[in-house]
């Protein structure tokens, strides 16, 4: 991965794989304000995005958070953000399709990142907040219901290449959060 400038803004998408996306502070500049709509708004600046698996879904709960501790240390050391926002996905997350005890390990593990983001952004001094996960989706690709494959092909119409629907889904977020953090928008 490479570095970008310090002053950006870093979001999460805290699924079972950590989607994350950053813009550095010249993009953010360069970011031009409202939705976007293909072929009548200005184009976006690159963004650098991607994936990362954090462990097995099988490693306890313990070990599991220290490794996504270590990855968010990391991130937040190398690209050094001014603010960072994750998609809030937690009260509408419906659990595993196997039955109710996957499910209440998903909402465990969501609630349990959502805690080790926020406190290491508070040990640094970097602003942290969160955006709802139908109002990313209904910002980002026009429906608060928007599948996985709905977000990956609203980054691709703004020139992003997501590696799959995590780093998609990172990247509605840091739309949504540069709308709101730069250009002052009510989302």
């Amino acid at each position: 991965m490479k570095s970008v400038a310090g002053g950006g803004i870093l979001t999460f998408d805290l699924g079972r794989h950590l989607g994350w996306a950053t813009a550095d502070r010249p993009a953010i500049d360069r970011w031009p304000p409202g939705l976007f709509v293909p072929g009548r708004t200005p184009p976006r600046p690159a963004i650098e995005l991607d994936t990362i698996v954090i462990a097995p879904p099988s490693t306890p709960h313990g070990p599991y958070f220290l490794g996504f501790e270590n990855v968010v240390c990391d991130l937040l050391d190398r690209l050094k953000p001014r603010a960072v926002a994750y998609e809030a996905a937690i009260a509408a997350h419906k659990g595993g399709k196997k039955g109710k005890g996957e499910g209440i390990e998903a909402v465990r593990r969501l609630v349990g990142k959502a805690a080790v983001l926020e406190m290491r952004c508070a040990d640094q001094g970097i602003p942290c907040f969160e955006i709802h996960n139908g109002t990313v989706k209904k910002q980002f690709a026009g429906n608060g219901r928007a599948e996985k494959s709905d977000m990956v092909d609203a980054c691709i119409l703004r020139g992003w290449t997501p590696p799959d629907p995590n780093a998609a889904d990172a990247a509605a977020v840091l739309e949504c959060a540069v709308r709101s953090l730069k250009h002052k928008e009510q989302l």
